[in-house]
């Protein structure tokens, strides 16, 4: 993985494997402390005491189609290069939270990616989910719910609405960033 865009797909795409019906995925960047917290909550099936404790074993997984499981693993790699954690706690059968701690004043914090266009893609491809996105710097918020965009009326599978919703959240990102500590590597 590449970029935070990326991990945040492959995270989701596991609470979605865990037959989540509501994901919500965080970026904090707490500037003061050089921190970026990189959440994904979700109310999927949950890991087991057993599942949980090997998660970061790159060769457990618990997916059929394959033997390995990199996804969590390479998670963890990243954020600790940078100084960072990792942290997981699950609950069978009530879900999953995936917390990734990254140090942005270190150069081996990853760049942010497509995080809009990453969004999207989940969102478009399950349409049944409700996402929550939201990214905070300092006190300053953005929250991006597929919920509250139906209830106006906005139909998020539409192909013609992929460029003004994309156009929506990139916008509402960088009024944010305007926001972020200048010692901060992100981008």
């Amino acid at each position: 993985m590449v970029t935070l865009g990326m991990h945040m797909i492959d995270i989701v795409q596991n609470a979605i494997r865990a037959q989540a019906g509501q994901i919500t995925i965080t970026l904090e960047e707490q500037g003061d402390e050089s921190f970026l917290l990189f959440r994904v909550e979700d109310d999927g099936t949950g890991m087991s005491p057993e599942e949980l404790e090997r998660m970061t074993d790159p060769f457990f997984t618990t997916r059929i189609t394959r033997r390995v499981g990199l996804g969590i693993p390479f998670l963890k790699m990243t954020c600790e290069q940078t100084g960072g954690s990792l942290r997981v706690a699950s609950t069978e059968g009530e879900g999953t939270t995936v917390e990734a701690l990254y140090r942005t004043d270190n150069p081996d914090c990853l760049p942010l990616g497509d995080l809009e266009g990453s969004l999207l893609l989940l969102v478009m491809a399950n349409p049944a989910i409700r996402f929550r996105f939201v990214y905070q710097v300092g006190k300053e918020a953005f929250l991006f719910d597929t919920d509250a965009l139906r209830e106006q009326g906005i139909d998020l599978q539409h192909p013609q609405m992929l460029t003004p919703v994309k156009r929506y959240i990139r916008e509402n990102l960088e009024v944010l960033w305007r926001h972020r500590a200048a010692a901060s590597y992100l981008c």
